[in-house]
């Protein structure tokens, strides 16, 4: 008999795009599927267009929540699910009709506890933030990619996600205060308890950019970013901030502010120095090489870390985790 797979949708106010998502769900050339749609208290119709599905294919079940986040949504399914395999897919998103069958397929063969697969923007959103999401379509070829994609901020899409029900269930990776960012969190504790992550490189996810992306807004873009940080110190670098003496933030002055105050708020005991981007080079050329490699370590920004990663990769370099980490 073939494995069942659970597919959770998160449901709030997608009444415009929900018909498109659910068909792209439903549609699948994998058959065995259970299908959960969860309505995060809707106030349009969204929660009529799921109960429709649900009378039209007995796969489908509609589950009801007062407007508690994505998070909760996904505890409420996952707490019901029958499937040996999770997979999510957003309301407003658009799967390849072969997305499950390749995915579980994929995801045996290379003998991996939660994969992802390539996406490609679409809609009539902001042009620059659909490249931005396809910015996430890098290679995890193996347990040095999976470690830097962490590092980079690039988790997988949470929208792609497809794993072992076990495991969800034993990490249950979903906190509320983390809703914006859970993708981030989900992957961060996969990795950091030691599971193996892939990534399909063929396009089988369509993420829909619109106007009411909650990423495009910049007071929620600016609270991704903080809760980004509060992940990275609180569950990545928690024991590498107190195994050394000195740390050292490099960073542009807006990431700097933030690193500041999720370092003040919860590791205010901390010996921390915060250096401007601009004024890095007057840190290099003063005081860079007051401080002993052995008992200090260096926190820098992602672009600059990229670019000395994979250049020094090339040239047959180490990294080397005291010489710059990636926040």
């Amino acid at each position: 008999m073939e494995d069942l797979i659970t597919v959770i949708i998160p449901i709030y106010n997608l009444e415009k795009y929900l018909h498109e998502g659910i068909s792209s769900v439903i549609n699948q050339t994998y058959k065995n599927l259970e299908i959960i749609l969860v309505d995060d208290g809707s106030t349009d119709n969204s929660l009529r267009i799921a109960r429709y599905y649900e009378r039209l294919d007995k796969r489908v079940k509609v589950i009801t929540q007062k407007n508690m986040g994505i998070c909760m949504a996904m505890k409420n399914a996952l707490a019901i699910s029958n499937g040996e395999y999770i997979a999510r897919c957003d309301g407003d998103d658009i799967n390849e009709l072969d997305r499950y069958e390749k995915q579980l397929k994929y995801l045996k063969e290379n003998n991996c506890d939660m994969i992802g697969c390539y996406l490609k923007g679409f809609g009539n959103g902001d042009k620059g933030y659909q490249r931005c999401m396809e910015g996430l379509n890098i290679p995890i070829r193996n347990f040095d990619d999976q470690f830097m994609r962490i590092y980079l901020g690039k988790a997988i899409n949470g929208g792609a996600i497809f794993g072992k029900s076990e495991v969800f269930k034993k990490l249950m990776p979903f906190h509320k205060d983390y809703g914006i960012v859970e993708d981030r969190l989900i992957y961060l504790l996969f990795h950091t308890k030691g599971y193996k992550i892939g990534i399909i490189e063929e396009v089988l996810y369509n993420y829909r950019v619109h106007s009411t992306n909650t990423s495009l807004n910049p007071k929620s873009r600016k609270n991704m970013l903080r809760r980004h940080f509060e992940l990275m110190f609180n569950y990545l670098f928690y024991d590498v901030l107190f195994h050394y003496e000195n740390i050292i933030f490099i960073e542009i002055s807006d990431r700097l502010e933030l690193i500041k105050s999720v370092i003040n708020e919860s590791f205010n005991n901390l010996n921390c120095k915060f250096v401007d981007e601009n004024q890095f080079m007057d840190f290099m050329n003063e005081e860079l090489f007051k401080y002993s490699y052995r008992d200090s370590v260096v926190f820098s920004g992602s672009l600059f870390l990229e670019s000395v990663y994979y250049s020094s990769k090339r040239l047959g370099y180490k990294y080397l985790e005291n010489l710059f980490l990636l926040v």
